[in-house]
C-alpha cells in the first residue's frame, strides 16, 4: 500500500495532531513532486510532474488540511488513460493516518465513455491489493494489468472508477499498511475528495476490494454509517456496499504468530509479511529479525511486488525472524486490533467470493470465515464457485461480482 506525495511539506495547521505545534494558518511548501502515469496508461510509466499549480498551467490548488479536502489536481493526458476512460484526474488529497495527523497521498479518478446520467455517474472504488511500500509501487505508478483489466472492466460498467494510493507510505514507519481501518477511511477521504475534482460523479458509492484491498472493503461495510457522514460542509457520501475478493483470512494470525518455527506460506505471502515488517516501528521490530529478515526488509522498502517476491526466493516465515513476533507484547497486539477481519456487525451489502483454487488465500479458513460471516449478518452474500479451472473460477467470480454492483445502485 502506498501514498504520495512525500515532497509535498506542510506544516501543522487546522486538523493536525494536537501532538504537534499549530500555526496560526497552514503553510505549504510544494516542490516538483513525482507522479506517475502508470496505472492510468495501463502499464505506460511515464514520469510526469505534479508540481506548483502557481507555476504550472492546468493544474488546480486547494486549501486547508481538512481529511477528504482536495489540495491539487491536474487532469490525465488522453494518450495515458486507460480503455474505457473518456477522462481522468489526478488529484492530491489530506487524510487522516493512525498517528492521528492529516497526511497528503494521491488517487486518480477516472470517467466512463457516454453522457453521464442526470444524477451523476455511480462510483466505485478500487482498493487494490497491496503491492509496496515505496512510493513507487502505487496505483499512480506503473501498476499490474490485473488492475488496469478491472478498472477498465469497472468503466465499461458505466462506473466511475477511484484508485486511491493508501497513505503515509513511502515515509519512515508506515502503519497505515497494517490498519485497515485507517486504510477504508483513506479511500473514503479519496471518494469525498473526487466530488470535489469531477464535477460529474454521483454521491452515490461502492467499494471494490482485492487482497489486502478486500479487508478494506470488508471494514467499509461495517463503518458505513459514519464513514459517509459529512464533515466541515462537504457533500454527504451514499455509500451502498462492496465485493470482497481474495480475502486475507488469517493473515493476521500468520504475523502475529511469527517465529522461527512459522510454517511454510506462499512467496507471495511472505513478501506481504515482509512488507508489514517493514511497515512497523523498526525500534520495535529490528531486534526480533534475523539477518536474512533485515536484508529483505532493508530491500522491501524499495521493490515493489514482483520484484520483492522474487528476492524472496525459497525463504519462508520462519526465516525472517530470530524471536517470536508475540515476545513484543504491545506490537502483538496492536497489530491484532489493526489486522482483524470482521465477521459481524456490517451496516451495508458486501459479497465475500471465495474460489476453491486461490494460492494466495488459506481457501479452508476463507470458506469458514464466509459461511460465519453470512451465518451472523444478513448483509453479507457469500460466493464460491464448485469448479476447479481457474479460469472458470475467474469468469464466475467476475460475473457475480458484476450482478452484485449492479443491484446496489
Amino acid at each position: 500500500m502506498t501514498a504520495q506525495p512525500r515532497r509535498i511539506v506542510a506544516t501543522p495547521g487546522p486538523g493536525r495532531s494536537k501532538r504537534r505545534a499549530l500555526t496560526s494558518r497552514p503553510t505549504i511548501a510544494v516542490g516538483a513532486v513525482t507522479v506517475a502515469a502508470g496505472l492510468i496508461g495501463a502499464g505506460v510509466c511515464t514520469t510526469q510532474a505534479f508540481a506548483d499549480p502557481e507555476q504550472t498551467a492546468g493544474e488546480t490548488a486547494r486549501g486547508g488540511q481538512t481529511a477528504g479536502s482536495v489540495f491539487a489536481s491536474r487532469p490525465i493526458a488522453d494518450d495515458s488513460l486507460v480503455t474505457g476512460a473518456a477522462n481522468g484526474q489526478q488529484y492530491s488529497f489530506w487524510t487522516q493516518g493512525s498517528d492521528d495527523r492529516t497526511h497528503l497521498t494521491t488517487a486518480v479518478v477516472l470517467t466512463p465513455k457516454g453522457k453521464a446520467p442526470a444524477a451523476g455517474w455511480p462510483v466505485v472504488a478500487y482498493a487494490h491489493d497491496a503491492d509496496g511500500v515505496s512510493e513507487d509501487c502505487g496505483p499512480t505508478q506503473a501498476r499490474v494489468a490485473r488492475d488496469t483489466g478491472a478498472v477498465s472492466d469497472l468503466l465499461r460498467e458505466d462506473y466511475a472508477v477511484v484508485v486511491p494510493d493508501y497513505s503515509v507510505i513511502g515515509t519512515d514507519g508506515s502503519p497505515q499498511y497494517v490498519d485497515y481501518s485507517v486504510a477504508a477511511k483513506g479511500v473514503t477521504d479519496a471518494v469525498r475528495a473526487a466530488l470535489d475534482v469531477e464535477p460529474s460523479l454521483s454521491s452515490r458509492w461502492a467499494a471494490v476490494g482485492d487482497g489486502q484491498g478486500a479487508a478494506v472493503a470488508v471494514d467499509l461495510a461495517k463503518i458505513a454509517s459514519s464513514s459517509g457522514s459529512a464533515k466541515s460542509g462537504a457533500a454527504k457520501l451514499d455509500f451502498r456496499g462492496a465485493t470482497a475478493t481474495t480475502l486475507p483470512v488469517g493473515y493476521a494470525d500468520v504475523v502475529t504468530g511469527l517465529s522461527p518455527q512459522s510454517a511454510k506460506v506462499s512467496p507471495s505471502t511472505v513478501a506481504d509479511v515482509v512488507y508489514t515488517l517493514s511497515s512497523l516501528p523498526s525500534d520495535k521490530i529490528a531486534p526480533l529479525l534475523s539477518t536474512r529478515g533485515r536484508e529483505l526488509v532493508t530491500k522491501a522498502k524499495k521493490l515493489c511486488e514482483p520484484a520483492l517476491t522474487k528476492a524472496v526466493g525459497s525463504s519462508n516465515v520462519a526465516d525472517l525472524v530470530r524471536k517470536p513476533i508475540s515476545s513484543e507484547r504491545t506490537l502483538t497486539s496492536d497489530l491484532r486490533k489493526q489486522l482483524a477481519l470482521p465477521s459481524s456487525g456490517f451496516s451495508r451489502p458486501i459479497m465475500l467470493s471465495q474460489k476453491l483454487v486461490d494460492d494466495d488465500t488459506d481457501v479452508p479458513a476463507s470458506l469458514q470465515y464466509l459461511t460465519a460471516a453470512q451465518l451472523a449478518s444478513n448483509k453479507v452474500s457469500a460466493k464460491t464457485y464448485l469448479t476447479g479451472d481457474v479460469k472458470d473460477a475467474d469468469n464466475q467470480e467476475k460475473t457475480a461480482l458484476t450482478a452484485f454492483l449492479k443491484k446496489l445502485f
